[in-house]
């Protein structure tokens, strides 16, 4: 081109051209800038299994956690975080912020008496008088996805896919094989599974936590493009029983358990008193009533006992490893640092064995060909539970289990993690429970809850409150002095009730003696000395306080007579 003039022409384009290029980029990248800035944070929810609170590292655990306990370091450990007594119960709070009396568990469905049936609160599934936090979060424009134990109804309505998860593979029963479709049960020998709002087989060469974990990065691949945040409730099924785990994680654990119970639950307690869990002048405890010293049992028995304990800290290695594999996965596709992370378990730990003394199971046993000796427990064909022993070391430092509303049965252990939010290495004594879960991811979300309607039907407002300003500093504490926590659960006689520093429960036969006590649960955690006829005032504001509760929420009693004595077996 020889003319200048044109050149002079051609250059003013170009530069015009470049001029309006750069403008339409840098308007892009300032419209991206601000959809980030306006996405809200993911939410990812990690619930193990009839965890106890000491299994994990973080919380004085020999079993190594690195990824549950990578969260702890870098966020918050909440240290008097509260669960119900049993699965169930406790999902319906944590997914609607509501008491479960109200949420439709006020007892587990399988338990349910003809007193309770038909009862409001008594459905035996996530009724529809709540609205559930991943139906909030997906009307607010989250994606919401879901993997293990449901538990909270089998029919069409109120399995996940209706109660606002948009991907979900779940178990609906309450526990299962964790290698293959067996039932937990004799009168469930098959196992529900759903997947998406259908009920599906199992694939084979499967394993509970794996294979969940695969389902949950394959639903966040899908839809990675659309720049949505997204709502995981990881509700992993380990370490559960039936006790089962791959090979190389129980050999990583054989031998480790031979020094037994009593030296673990010793190692876990002073462990938590260096991590500042527990009180430093706290005294190590008794063991359980029913748990024999370790030295008084047999060769035998100590050697299948250390096994059992060895393929259940296989179970959580094998779960921490796929907390792992998730948050690698979420590092690399550049969601890590915008997304929110609570690792809790559902309830206390479980010293329940339905592999001796129950005909019902023996004889499903022989029918199902389960074989239960030294060697093979642990595989697919077994069905074996850790017992009374080694549940009360997971429960370290408490009293009691999963099933009553002894602090053993209901405290639980629970981490939150958001960089640049929560300050790393944090701890906090304060009061909060499952029903906190929904008000805090809503109000980080940016979501309102609908309040007292949800598309035409009438709902129950959320009753916990936001932890935020609890995690980010801002605030000790959520529930102040005066403001009184029940708990009860299968109207049989487990009652409690908090107020501030103080716990009083009244818990029934067999499990308990059918009196009402009181505690100062801040400096006797282990609830050992009742302090009802020291401070007879604050046990009858504390008792008509309860009864109040019971009355608010419709708590309903198995029987007419409010001190029957009912054993569930848990």
């Amino acid at each position: 081109m020889k003319n200048p003039v044109s050149k002079f022409i051609l250059l003013v384009a170009f530069s015009s051209f470049s001029l309006i290029a750069f403008s339409v980029l840098r308007k892009s990248s300032q419209a991206q800038t601000e959809t980030a800035k306006k996405k809200g944070p993911n939410i990812v929810l990690l619930m193990a299994d009839d965890m106890g609170y000491s299994d994990v590292g973080a919380f004085g655990s020999e079993i190594p956690t690195p990824n549950i306990d990578s969260l702890a370091k870098g966020g918050m450990k909440l240290t008097r975080f509260y669960g119900g007594a049993a699965c169930s119960p406790s999902r319906s709070m944590l997914l609607s912020g509501v008491d479960n009396h109200q949420a439709g568990l006020g007892s587990m469905g399988e338990d349910l008496t003809d007193r309770q049936k038909g009862k409001p609160g008594y459905e035996g599934r996530l009724n529809d008088r709540v609205v559930s936090v991943a139906t909030v979060l997906k009307d607010a424009g989250y994606h919401t996805y879901m993997i293990g134990k449901w538990h909270l109804g089998h029919d069409a309505a109120h399995v996940p896919a209706g109660r606002g998860f948009e991907e979900s593979f779940a178990l609906i029963d309450g526990a299962a094989n964790h290698m293959n479709q067996r039932g937990y049960s004799p009168e469930k020998p098959e196992a529900t599974y759903n997947n998406n709002g259908k009920n599906v087989n199992l694939p084979p060469n499967f394993f509970s936590a794996d294979f969940y974990t695969n389902k949950l990065i394959e639903n966040i691949n899908k839809n990675r493009g659309d720049g949505k945040p997204f709502f995981i409730y990881a509700a992993y099924t380990s370490p559960h029983d039936p006790l089962q785990a791959p090979q190389q994680y129980i050999k990583k654990y054989m031998g480790k358990y031979d020094i037994g119970w009593d030296r673990i639950r010793e190692q876990r307690f002073q462990r938590q008193k260096q991590l500042g869990i527990i009180p430093s002048n706290l005294q190590f405890p008794a063991r359980a009533e029913g748990v024999p010293a370790w030295n008084s049992l047999t060769p035998a028995q100590r050697r299948y006992n250390s096994k059992l304990m060895a393929i259940y800290a296989g179970m959580v290695d094998n779960l921490d490893g796929n907390i792992g594999r998730l948050i690698a996965h979420l590092k690399s596709i550049g969601e890590y640092e915008n997304t929110i992370f609570v690792f809790i378990s559902d309830n206390g730990a479980a010293a329940h064995d339905f592999s001796k003394g129950h005909k019902a199971f023996e004889d499903w046993f022989k029918k199902e060909k389960i074989d239960n000796s030294y060697e093979n427990i642990g595989n697919t064909n077994s069905f074996v539970s850790y017992g009374g022993g080694w549940a009360d070391t997971s429960a370290t430092p408490f009293f009691g289990f999963k099933g009553r509303v002894y602090e053993g049965g209901i405290r639980i252990p629970a981490i939150f993690y958001y960089p640049g939010a929560i300050k790393a290495g944090a701890q906090s004594a304060a009061f909060a429970s499952v029903m906190d879960m929904m008000p805090t991811f809503l109000d980080y979300a940016g979501a309102q809850h609908p309040g007292t309607s949800y598309q035409g039907n009438p709902i129950i407002p959320m009753q916990g409150r936001s932890l935020r300003p609890l995690l980010e500093g801002t605030a000790t504490r959520i529930y102040g002095e005066n403001d009184p926590i029940g708990f009860e659960l299968f109207g049989d006689g487990n009652r409690a009730l908090f107020l501030g520093d103080w716990k009083v429960t009244k818990i029934n036969k067999p499990y308990g003696d059918n009196k009402w006590k009181l505690f100062n649960i801040t400096q006797d955690p282990r609830e050992l000395v009742d302090l009802s006829k020291q401070y007879p005032d604050q046990l009858n504001k504390m008792m008509a306080l309860y009864k109040q509760y019971e009355k608010d929420k419709g708590v309903v009693y198995r029987s007419d007579n409010e001190d029957e004595v009912f054993d569930l077996g848990l």
